[in-house]
């Protein structure tokens, strides 16, 4: 008898061990990113003092790097707009007292302004400049509304934090400090009780009493002065909003040692001209008697 047939059976594995794709790399990919920042911030919370950790939160949020061991070689920065000029010279002698002392309230402004977002957009409408009487800080509205309202005399919060901060610095100087208030031209309504100098004297007075209060002696400011609108910043347009300003004049004292030279060569042509006058003149001689002729 013949045997039936054999049935051909056929195994169809799917897949089986294939390739399975990358997608899970790029998950083990974030998710160890996400750890490496994890533990770099755990380090830096745990090695670092709360100013470092101000200034490194600071330059997340506004791309401010700070001067020092954090600057990354002082790689390129949004940094404050504080000006330095000078319109005319300092008195020979002055000029590099007053220098210098530009240059340190800069740096300080500076350093002020890489710590605080606030005080950094103050900071872009303060101009530093060498006048000849000493160094000039003028703290310019630039329509941005940092300082006081049209009007009115109540100093808005970012100003006051920025003049509490200079008070310690100005304090730690010898130089005397004048504060001048200063307006636009635009008048007051007809029969108003205030005007642009009540206006500029209030504001520089109120500028006074938080820099007094912050750490500058007060026998150190030699006057606080209502300047009104008479004296514009932007001298073409006395209506411009940054004529409404306080000025800071720190003073710087002349040259005592070039003030004494002088004075000592003065009293010594005053001795030699009177020594001159005083010494006898000699007697002019005689010219002999020609003997008569023969």
């Amino acid at each position: 008898m013949a045997e039936p047939p054999k049935r051909r059976v056929v195994k169809k594995v799917d897949g089986g061990h294939g390739h399975h794709g990358g997608a899970w790399k790029v998950a083990y990919a974030d998710f160890v990113t996400a750890m490496m920042a994890l533990f770099m911030v755990m380090w830096l919370l745990a090695s670092t003092d709360a100013q470092t950790r101000k200034e490194i939160a600071n330059y997340f949020r506004t791309g401010i790097m700070p001067e020092g061991s954090l600057s990354m070689n002082r790689a390129a920065q949004i940094t404050p707009s504080v000006i330095e000029a000078a319109p005319s010279p300092p008195p020979p002698g002055q000029e590099s007292i007053s220098n210098e002392a530009a240059t340190a309230l800069k740096n300080e402004m500076m350093r002020l302004g890489q710590v605080d977002a606030t005080l950094a957009a103050v900071l872009k409408g303060v101009h530093v400049e060498v006048t000849p009487e000493g160094v000039l800080i003028e703290i310019v509205d630039e329509g941005n509304n940092l300082l006081f309202d049209t009007a009115s005399s109540k100093l808005k919060e970012p100003l006051i934090a920025f003049l509490k901060k200079m008070g310690p610095i100005l304090g730690e100087s010898d130089s005397k400090v004048e504060i001048n208030g200063h307006t636009d031209a635009a008048p007051f309504a007809h029969g108003a009780k205030l005007s642009n100098w009540d206006l500029s004297y209030q504001r520089a007075s109120a500028s006074h009493d938080i820099l007094v209060a912050s750490g500058l002696d007060d026998k150190k400011v030699t006057g606080v002065f209502a300047r009104g609108s008479s004296q514009p910043y932007v001298k073409t347009d006395p209506y411009a909003p940054q004529n409404r300003r306080i000025s800071i004049l720190v003073k710087i004292a002349k040259n005592a040692g070039q003030g004494g030279k002088e004075t000592k060569t003065a009293d010594q042509v005053d001795d030699a001209s009177s020594l001159k006058d005083s010494t006898p003149t000699p007697p002019t001689p005689e010219a002999p008697t020609p003997a008569p002729e023969k």
